[in-house]
């Protein structure tokens, strides 16, 4: 029997290798050096494998089984009975007594899953009479081994021969194939020897006499005749299998460890007490302010790379939820402090372009009609403050608009980036993270509206405080004298050249100033000009730095990076851990990928060490 065939010290210590890391790896898809045994309905699969492991398989209805059969051996003590495993998950036809309509479409199945693996030796059995080529197995086995190098043929029901069965055997004449792993007669059992319950032994050496006294085996040599025979090939063929695959199998077992490994890494962090997920939920909160922290900063090249995702922003207030969809790719930027800054760019250039253009003639006559009417109150050469007053309160009204458009920027900007920031990084640990990361976006949204009610009273007190007319920035009177200066090299110019060489207009900071025939009316209206034009400037730089000193105070300051604190006292530990615990299906997965990865390392030292 194969067992004894199997019996020698190597042979035995590859098999016990194999065996130890079969049984380790039971449950996982590692495929082991193994012998598949496939053929068609009652053509005498379980007569060979009765012959080969000397174990008389059950039989009812003169069909012995039905089912997909594993059956090992294993060699023991001699002082200890013999016994053969064997595990029934059948290779059938035709359904039977309840069995599903489809059993012959699902039996091609499950013998392509067993004969797929490099690691798998196909043994067909097909009677003597039949066309070897044309065997349904045959066909299978050729899909995944299309060179017939792991295969091999035990021709049953070798009593019931063809002419020409020698050669057939030795993979010539019609009908044969010339497997490298060749072919192998063997004589089945008949019923009435089952019934008889002939031993083993005995229906060897009939075999034995059945090739000897039939003239067509004359020629044939011995190691095609005989379950003997099919014995040995069996177990050199194994033998060279498990020592030819085994490389492949370690490395293989490395591969699904590495990769088991990962992804029990890539797991959100075991919960299984309300110690850990408060530890887990602090450091978590910790992670979202070192991110926010590092954006503000302008640090973006750190280790904590975020994959930037629209978030469905989730919250009570309907009032307060961000139309994300209408938002520009900006929204989604995490670089924090260089989008502020954009922002503050463009609050300047929207409070620049709105104020009048001082040097444009229509303005020059709105000035010389407030002279005209302020005509008797002042000097000629002394404008009254109250005309400087007048015209700066029209343009005193234009301010509000950039400053609100500055605070709703920051705050649309905020509402979506923020909240991306906290969905990246409760996305990585918690299961159970939507009713977490629902109530963390209320509460972050919550902060960012305080943050405007507190920052536009600032502006607006700011803005008020602006009513006066006040300055003791120097660009002011720079900017008057670099014009008086730039009057009076202008008259000096004309002096020497005369008007027809000289050009009648100059700029000066955005100040484009006509110089030809300037009356004394036009020549009060032009200070005017001057006078209000420098001012707003000064007023410009004001509003524009305090603005945005109060919006990064009050959103940035008082707000983002401070939200942790306001995180962190968001729950209590026991409502946190009954959000957070890791779900049961979760729990199975894990201690599945911790089982699978130990079976796969014990098996992996087996297969080294062997």
């Amino acid at each position: 029997m194969l067992t004894n065939e199997l019996n020698a010290p190597e042979s035995r210590r590859l098999l016990k290798v194999i065996d130890d890391m079969r049984e380790t790896l039971h449950y996982e898809k590692i495929s082991l050096p193994h012998i598949v045994v496939v053929g068609d309905q009652s053509v005498g699969k379980s007569s060979v494998l009765e012959a080969l492991s000397g174990v008389q398989l059950p039989r009812a209805q003169s069909i012995c089984t039905r089912c997909p059969l594993e059956l090992r051996m294993k060699n023991i003590l001699s002082t200890e009975p013999e016994y053969a495993t064997i595990r029934c998950e059948g290779i059938t036809r035709n359904a039977i007594g309840g069995q599903s309509k489809t059993i012959y479409k699902d039996i091609v199945q499950l013998i392509e899953h067993y004969i797929k693996p490099q690691t798998a030796i196909v043994l067909h059995v097909i009677p003597s009479s039949v066309d070897f080529t044309t065997s349904e197995s045959i066909q299978l086995a050729k899909n995944t081994d299309p060179n017939c190098e792991r295969q091999l043929i035990a021709v049953s029901k070798i009593d019931k021969f063809d002419k020409g069965i020698g050669e057939k055997l030795q993979g010539i004449g019609p009908g044969s194939m010339a497997l490298k792993l060749g072919c192998v007669a063997v004589l089945n059992r008949t019923e009435e020897e089952i019934d008889q319950n002939i031993p083993f032994d005995e229906m060897r050496r009939r075999e034995q006499q059945f090739f000897r006294s039939h003239k067509a085996f004359e020629d044939v040599p011995e190691r095609y005749l005989g379950s003997g025979q099919l014995v040995k090939r069996l177990a050199l063929i194994q033998q060279e299998r498990i020592r030819s695959t085994l490389p492949s199998i370690i490395d293989e077992l490395k591969k699904e460890i590495k990769s088991k490994k990962s992804e029990m890494k890539q797991m959100p962090r075991q919960v299984t007490s309300e110690m850990d997920c408060w530890a887990l939920y602090t450091d978590l909160i910790k992670k979202y302010r070192e991110i926010i922290n590092a954006r503000v900063h302008g640090v973006y090249e750190n280790e904590i790379q975020l994959k930037i995702e629209v978030p469905v922003v989730e919250t009570t207030d309907w009032s307060r939820k961000a139309t994300l969809t209408q938002m520009s790719n900006d929204q989604f930027d995490e670089r924090i402090a260089f989008q502020l800054y954009n922002r503050q760019k463009e609050c300047k250039e929207k409070l620049h372009n709105s104020f009048t253009h001082f040097s444009s003639s229509g303005y020059q006559k709105l000035v010389l009609k407030l002279l005209e009417e302020n005509a008797g109150v002042a000097l000629p050469n002394f404008p009254s403050f109250s005309i400087i007053e007048r015209l700066y309160r029209a343009e005193q009204s234009k301010f509000r608009k950039p400053c609100e458009d500055l605070i709703q920027s920051y705050i649309e900007y905020l509402k979506v980036i923020l909240i991306i920031i906290l969905n990246q990084v409760f996305a990585e640990e918690t299961s159970y993270k939507y009713q977490i990361i629902h109530r963390l976006t209320d509460i972050i949204l919550r902060a960012i509206d305080e943050s405007e009610e507190r920052c536009s009273n600032d502006i607006k007190k700011m803005l008020e405080i602006e009513e006066r007319v006040f300055t003791l920035d120097p660009y002011y009177m720079d900017t008057v004298n670099k014009i008086k200066k730039k009057w009076q090299e202008y008259h000096d110019s004309v002096k020497l050249n005369g008007n027809t060489k000289v050009p009648s207009t100059f700029t000066i900071n955005d100040f484009v100033i006509n110089v030809s025939g300037l009356s004394n009316e036009h020549q009060a209206a032009l200070d005017v000009q001057i006078a209000m034009s420098a001012y707003c400037r000064v007023v410009e730089r004001r509003i524009v730095d305090q603005v945005s000193q109060l919006c990064y105070y009050w959103f940035i300051n008082r707000c983002a990076l401070v939200l942790d604190s306001k995180l962190s006292s968001a729950f209590t530990s026991a409502i946190l851990f009954e959000w957070m615990r890791e779900p049961f299906d979760q729990q199975q997965k894990r201690e599945n990928l911790k089982k699978s990865t130990d079976a796969m390392e014990r098996a992996l030292v087996m297969g080294q060490n062997a």
